[in-house]
């Protein structure tokens, strides 16, 4: 069998597939268009920005209507429920022509009696004269006797409240102070002079006891970096038992007290 030379030849495709290279390069563009976007949004952005600025509504809130009603009040420049003196210079400052009297009305008393008096009788007409005639003698009647006006009766003022004299101050037998007493009483031990001198007032006015004595202040050193004490006492009593009832006085108005000295 002799050999036969066949040529080779390939059978071509039909439906060829999708151009990948094609593909790749369409998508390598669009990457780059939408990088190049992306990057001038942000260069848009860093540049300067504007601060927005609220402002007010320029249309008004409210209207005042033309005829609001209650607004006009009656009699409401008179200052009637004012003391006198407030509507006096009141109408000083106005420049009025009206003004108050200074006192109450007095009754006028002429002018009552002419109106209590009768009217006056008119005159007789002017006629012509008459012949003469023989005179009569005519009696002279009394004039009319009128009632005295009624006046009325004048007001006399209140008297005046009696004011109640100050009650005097009783002083318990052995609570006085006595010549050469050395028993004393201590009130109050405070940080200031003045203080103990108030609080001295204070406690006279309270317990009156106290009121035949005269206080005694006294600085008392309580020691280095300390501030001193003022100790308020009275003294005077004749012993120690004076001292004690002096002392439950005063604690009966519920203020502190200490008997010193015998």
């Amino acid at each position: 069998m002799s050999d036969i030379t066949v040529p080779s030849w390939r059978a071509r495709q039909d439906n060829p597939g999708p151009n990948w290279r094609m593909l790749a390069v369409a998508g390598g563009l669009l990457g780059v268009v939408a990088l190049a976007g992306a990057v001038a949004w942000g260069i848009s952005r860093m540049g300067p920005r504007t601060i927005p600025l609220i402002e007010p509504d320029s249309r008004p809130l409210k209207i005042r209507p033309e005829s609001p009603g209650g607004m006009i009040v009656p009699n409401q420049d008179q200052l009637v429920l004012e003391p006198p003196s407030v509507r006096r210079a009141a109408e000083r400052s106005s420049g009025s022509n009206a003004r108050l009297d200074l006192g109450p009305e007095a009754p006028a008393l002429d002018q009552l009696r002419q109106q209590a008096a009768p009217p006056a009788a008119p005159l007789p007409p002017v006629q012509a004269p008459a012949p003469a005639m023989p005179s009569l003698a005519v009696p002279a009647l009394p004039p009319p006797t009128l009632p005295a006006p009624i006046l009325p009766a004048p007001v006399a003022p209140p008297p005046a409240a009696a004011v109640p004299a100050p009650a005097p101050v009783v002083v318990r037998p052995g609570l006085a102070p006595v010549a050469n007493g050395r028993s004393l009483v201590q009130l109050a031990a405070l940080t200031s002079e003045e203080s103990a001198r108030s609080e001295w007032e204070r406690l006279q006015r309270r317990v009156p006891e106290l009121a035949a004595f005269q206080p005694q202040v006294s600085r008392f050193d309580r020691g280095e970096g300390k501030p001193p004490l003022y100790r308020l006492r009275a003294g005077g009593l004749a012993n120690a038992a004076a001292a004690r009832s002096l002392c439950e006085a005063v604690r009966a108005k519920a203020a502190p007290c200490t008997p010193i000295g015998g």
